[in-house]
């Protein structure tokens, strides 16, 4: 070994230094675990600030990605989301996105069947410039895979509260829950289905991937920043990300009865598969109540129920009509995938309907019920950041979560794990990370995300992929 060699071992950290020892072996190079994915996202503003193929050349050099996609459809949030400053970007330290924007080049008459059309950015630097395009056509100079997502929200909250507060989700008082659309809606559910075909048709797509907003499954408090907005008393603001602080697995399901939703949409679909709507609400009253502006005796009983071991099925059986309302919701959001899916394969039979399931905990509370949406999904990628947390405690969530979803699509389906790769994360929670997604099935990996990843946190993915004896194989299976 020269000095330059013995130099830069030194510096690699000594699980890393470990498993490039362990490579050398021939029955190491011969059974390693193979992935045949490893995705990262990016947004309009990296690719402006950093260049594309500079950023992917990064991706590629540091995680051994091979897949990319544009998450083209973006909601409002700072970035990066969890730190002050972002690591790498060399125009910017912060970032502010216009909300529930698109960033290709939305052809209208794929939203002829609906009122809702795609709104894009009127920022200067970026608009009119279709970045959907720009990436996908230097991914696949690389042989990459290329895909789209579309986020949490489709329409931005000023025309969810002005022209189109029709196709807002609504409680069960009747106030819009923030500008998360109704899919019982039909301009809503065209809109939605118009976003998928758009981008399969015109794109060279191989997966279109969302981690779409579902039914809110309870409220927040007003928050600001958030959606939140106030209304009359006995009501809170709303907030995008459904119900918090519940203090038993009893409550976290009770909140669900503040979610959505009530609106007139879901009132005929409800009925068309014989369930009364009206009278799903009047039985549910009691329970928002209780929770929203309780008295004395709403007050008392959810004390109790605080302080006792009551399960959320005893409450379910107590109360079926709510149970009803959950198991429609689960199938209205079951339907709007069956018909995106049938969309999208008439258009090209081999593309990857890919849902983000962002939801680690109780989704079927927001009407996803993973295993009937199976049919209809050509993927799944479990969206569980724990390592960002910087605690190894929180990783035994994520590889519960990996084996929820494992059990409820099956082993044969293409399954992703993310890896939060964002500040507070470490190289060696990441690393971990990476061994758990190889122990719990995972077909491969994916980053979240890039813009606020320092770049040894992107080195460790590489990192645990070697300790975990995986090497990254494109189209393996």
């Amino acid at each position: 070994m020269n000095r330059r060699q013995f130099a830069t071992g030194l510096m690699l950290p000594l699980g890393s230094l470990a498993a490039q020892q362990r490579r050398g072996s021939p029955a190491r190079e011969r059974a390693r675990k193979r992935f045949s994915e490893v995705a990262a996202s990016l947004y309009a503003w990296d690719l402006l600030d950093e260049g594309v193929d500079p950023v992917l050349d990064t991706l590629q050099e540091t995680a051994r990605a091979n897949s990319t996609y544009l998450v083209a459809l973006m909601h409002w949030e700072k970035r990066p989301l969890t730190d002050f400053y972002y690591p790498h970007n060399p125009r910017r330290k912060t970032y502010f996105p216009e909300d529930s924007r698109a960033y290709w080049r939305p052809r209208l008459e794929h939203y002829r069947e609906t009122k809702i059309k795609p709104r894009t950015s009127e920022r200067e630097e970026l608009k009119g410039k279709d970045w959907l395009e720009l990436l996908v056509a230097a991914a696949r100079k690389r042989k990459w895979k290329t895909g789209a997502e579309i986020s949490h929200t489709v329409l931005d909250f000023e025309r969810a509260r002005g022209e189109y507060a029709w196709a807002v989700q609504k409680d069960i008082y009747g106030n819009p829950l923030a500008q998360l659309v109704c899919v019982n809606n039909p301009d809503s559910r065209n809109y939605l289905i118009g976003l998928f075909t758009d981008l399969v048709i015109n794109y060279d797509l191989d997966f279109v991937q969302t981690c779409l907003v579902p039914f809110a499954s309870g409220r927040l408090r007003a928050m600001a920043g958030l959606g939140g907005e106030q209304h009359e008393p006995g009501t809170f603001g709303f907030a995008t990300w459904g119900g918090g602080g519940a203090s038993a697995p009893v409550e976290t399901t009770l909140l669900a009865s503040l979610g959505g939703c009530f609106c007139p949409s879901c009132g005929l679909a409800a009925k068309a598969q014989g369930l009364d709507l009206q009278a799903v609400r009047r039985a549910m009253l009691p329970l928002a109540d209780m929770l929203d502006h309780a008295g004395p005796a709403e007050g008392h009983y959810l004390a109790l129920l605080r302080a006792s071991n009551t399960t959320p099925l005893a409450m379910l059986l107590r109360h079926s009509e709510m149970f009803d309302w959950l198991k429609f919701r689960c199938a209205s959001l079951t339907d709007l995938f069956r018909d995106v899916h049938a969309a999208v394969r008439r258009i090209n039979p081999r593309i990857d309907l890919r849902l983000n399931a962002y939801i680690s905990s109780n989704p079927e509370l927001g009407g996803l019920d993973l295993a009937a949406l199976k049919p209809y999904l050509g993927s799944v990628r479990s969206s569980d950041y724990s390592e960002q947390s910087g605690s190894a405690e929180r990783l035994d969530h994520k590889r519960r979560f990996l084996f929820s979803v494992r059990a409820a699509i099956g082993d044969e389906m293409h399954f992703l794990s993310a890896i939060g790769v964002r500040p507070r994360a470490t190289p060696e929670l990441i690393r971990q990370g990476v061994a758990i997604s190889s122990e719990c099935g995972a077909d491969g990996l994916s980053l979240g995300h890039y813009d606020g990843a320092p770049l040894r946190n992107l080195e460790a993915i590489a990192q645990g992929l070697d300790e975990a004896d995986v090497t990254v194989v494109t189209g393996a299976r």
